[in-house]
């Protein structure tokens, strides 16, 4: 679900139009597993970024940028069991382990979102 439609509007109009914008609305509009939410935000250099978070444990972010979405699979998704990396190394072996041991994936169309959200858990609490 996502919570904050009219800042995700706003996203949505610095998306090219094409794939990479199917991909982010795929991410916003998404049903996440475990009462999952979509967040808009914008920190930093992430001018457009959707967080997926339930409470205080943001799991997923997707980054808009010009050619694709950069889909972050954080550290608590792994904590708490809604994705185990190895399997997402396997599944996608385009990912990159970041520097911080996160895994990110550059997704570029709604076909590749939906497998991403295919491969997500609801969360162990």
């Amino acid at each position: 679900m996502l919570v904050n439609p009219d800042v995700f509007e706003d996203h949505l109009s610095h998306a090219p139009e094409g794939s990479v914008r199917e991909a982010f609305l795929a991410f916003a509009h998404a049903e996440y597993p475990g009462n999952l939410t979509a967040r808009a935000t914008s920190k930093g250099f992430k001018a457009q970024e959707l967080r997926i978070e339930r409470g205080e444990n943001w799991y997923f972010s997707a980054v808009l940028h010009e050619e694709w979405v950069l889909w972050y699979f954080r550290k608590p998704a792994f904590r708490d069991g809604l994705v185990d990396p190895d399997e997402i190394e396997d599944r996608f072996p385009e990912a990159h382990v970041t520097p911080k041991g996160e895994i990110s994936l550059r997704v570029t169309d709604a076909d590749m979102a939906q497998a991403v959200i295919a491969s997500l858990a609801a969360p162990r609490l």
